[in-house]
């Protein structure tokens, strides 16, 4: 059976790495990204005490693909989409790859992010049911819970499903 095509955004590159589950969501899933959640993820400020250091060399060796997104791409979605217009610029180039290339809604291909405005706009896009937390991936790739248990919150399925049910609620618009 052919491994699951996981795009995944800046922040869960970044918690993933922090937690030590990376390789072994790599080995599980095919992790593909855009380039400029790769530069995100490279990039920072190393005195900021939240600072994740990356080494371009594991980040890389994980990917499976780094996509570029040109600038046509960005602006259809985000003249096709205005709710995307105020997302970070890795989830929007995410999504404008995604978009651009009509892989989503799909039953083997999800995303991940723990940012709920790219929540919110996944769900204008029809998208919603494609996401997937951080924690459901390392849970099939087999991470511990002791390394699961030091996720932050939103990174959490309890948390992804708490905001997937305000989302269909109308709660958060």
């Amino acid at each position: 059976m052919p491994k699951i095509r996981v795009f995944a955004d800046t922040n869960v590159i970044l918690e993933s790495f922090r937690t030590g589950c990376w390789a072994a969501i790599c080995n599980h899933f095919v992790i593909e990204t855009v380039e400029k959640c790769v530069e995100e993820t490279l990039t920072g400020n190393p005195g900021d005490p939240r600072h994740v250091a990356v080494p371009a060399a594991d980040l890389k060796a994980g990917l499976a693909a780094q996509h570029p997104v040109s600038r046509k791409e960005l602006a259809t979605l985000v003249l096709s989409n205005p709710s995307c217009s105020t997302l970070d610029d890795g989830e929007k180039h995410l999504f404008a790859w995604l978009a651009a290339n009509k892989l989503l809604p799909s039953q083997v291909i999800i995303v991940t992010t723990a940012d709920k405005a790219a929540l919110v706009a996944s769900n204008g896009l029809g998208w919603l049911d494609c996401m997937t937390s951080l924690e459901d991936l390392a849970r099939q790739a087999g991470v511990g819970r002791g390394n699961r248990n030091a996720f932050a919150l939103q990174y959490r399925e309890d948390w992804l499903s708490s905001i997937k049910t305000k989302i269909r609620l109308g709660i958060i618009p």
